[in-house]
């Protein structure tokens, strides 16, 4: 079994990358043989999607691990995406089983579904078998770092890697208890008080730059 993880993340030091190299060594202690491919910096081109196209052919199993941009998948990762299902056909019917792994800095399950429901669309479109997804939260303050250094910050990610690894190595969706583990905050304290802490910071935040917060963006002006 060749396992592909593809790190979408265009950043070359990012979490995306920490996750994404963590889970291949997951894995390559499985017995399992993996690599990491990274999404391009910019957007791709014909012959960055025809090196994805290469590498997704030699795969059995595709591991998508993406940041949360915005609640959905980073740009440079969907167009690279989109490219490959235009060209689906160079794969000749090549169908390999396709894993999302979705992260933000957000501790609450519900920021990261609906990029993974993006992942599961993805599988679809192509005729791929989707073998469903996990999301982790808090995963900013790792800052790029190996998980084995980052400390507090990535033990979640530490406890749950594991557990998708094992799912994966052995052809197997994401287990019940795979995806339960994986979205249990991060942080020593309720989801509840997070949410009040941040949105008190970006309040604050806010009356320092002088930002209306309420303001819409695209409404039209009064004119005199």
């Amino acid at each position: 079994m060749n396992v592909l993880v593809i790190a979408g993340s265009r950043r070359p030091k990012s979490n995306t990358g920490a996750i994404a190299r963590d889970l291949v060594s997951q894995l390559a202690a499985a017995g399992r043989a993996a690599e990491v491919w990274r999404v391009p910096k910019w957007s791709a081109g014909p012959e960055t999607t025809g090196e994805a196209l290469e590498k997704l052919a030699a795969a059995d199993v595709v591991v998508l691990v993406a940041p949360c941009y915005l609640d959905e998948l980073p740009a440079v990762t969907q167009r690279l995406l989109e490219d490959v299902w235009q060209r689906r056909a160079e794969l000749r019917g090549h169908a390999p089983l396709f894993y999302g792994i979705a992260h933000s800095g957000f501790p609450e399950p519900i920021q990261r579904r609906a990029e993974l429901r993006s992942m599961r669309f993805f599988a679809a479109q192509m005729g791929w078998t989707w073998m469903g997804g996990v999301g982790f939260g808090g995963t900013s303050p790792i800052d790029g770092r190996p998980l084995d250094e980052a400390g507090m910050f990535s033990r979640q990610l530490r406890r749950v890697l594991p557990l998708a690894a094992a799912d994966i190595a052995a052809g197997l969706p994401f287990s019940p208890q795979t995806v339960r583990r994986s979205e249990k905050s991060p942080f020593p304290m309720p989801v509840r008080m997070i949410v009040t802490l941040v949105n008190s910071r970006t309040r604050k935040t806010a009356r320092e730059k002088q930002l209306d917060l309420d303001a819409q963006v695209y409404a039209e002006h009064d004119r005199e």
